[in-house]
């Protein structure tokens, strides 16, 4: 592996949890859309993958723009179930300090993502958000690994990618960069976030 300038890292699971708000959002979502809500064992194996696949996953009579509007207006007033990691400031903080760039890669719509890193005090610990409706594709195919790259000037090899879910995993395989696993295997794998700097190989320490 080249040197070190960039880590990725999922949104949902590993710097915040949401899953409960989300749940009575989509569930929300399949009164609306559909006539009925999305039950919990609908959604439980669902959780990350993204607006057009809730769309047909939960057969939802809409556009991916109108479900991520009722996303964005109705996300709010379930703010109060989202956790955020005590790990991720302290960590994120001394990537920057190091001098690695930092990216969020996550499913969630750009309507909603700042918000909530914003709920968390984080969104500024990031030089790019890539969110799902930026590119034509949205985890687990490798567009918004390599969207985050292209906004951070580094190539697949100089780059870790940081996440939780399978999603996370192919999207991080099929852009040819390095997964580390929260919580799940990969090519290395840590049970906490905090953890992560033991297993990130040599950076530049002054990066041009």
């Amino acid at each position: 592996m080249s040197v070190l300038r960039a880590v990725l890292f999922d949104m949902d699971g590993v710097l915040l949890k949401s899953e409960e708000a989300w749940a009575h959002v989509v569930a929300a979502a399949g009164v609306h859309f559909r006539g009925s809500p999305v039950t919990r064992e609908e959604f439980a194996p669902t959780f990350g993958q993204g607006t057009q696949a809730d769309i047909e996953v939960f057969r939802l009579g809409c556009s991916p723009e109108e479900l991520d509007r009722f996303y964005t207006e109705h996300f709010p007033r379930y703010a109060q179930h989202v956790w955020v990691n005590p790990d991720a400031r302290p960590l994120l903080e001394t990537l920057g300090r190091r001098g690695l760039r930092r990216a969020v890669v996550t499913n969630t719509a750009s309507t909603l993502a700042p918000a909530l890193l914003g709920a968390g005090h984080l969104a500024e610990l990031f030089e790019c958000i890539a969110c799902a409706n930026l590119v034509p594709r949205s985890k687990p195919a490798p567009d918004l690994v390599l969207y985050a790259l292209e906004k951070l000037g580094a190539a697949p090899g100089e780059a870790v990618m940081i996440g939780d879910s399978r999603y996370d995993r192919g999207a991080a395989a099929a852009a040819g960069v390095r997964f580390v696993g929260l919580g799940l295997d990969g090519d290395a794998r840590i049970e906490q976030l905090g953890a992560l700097l033991a297993h990130l190989p040599p950076w530049d320490s002054n990066p041009q």
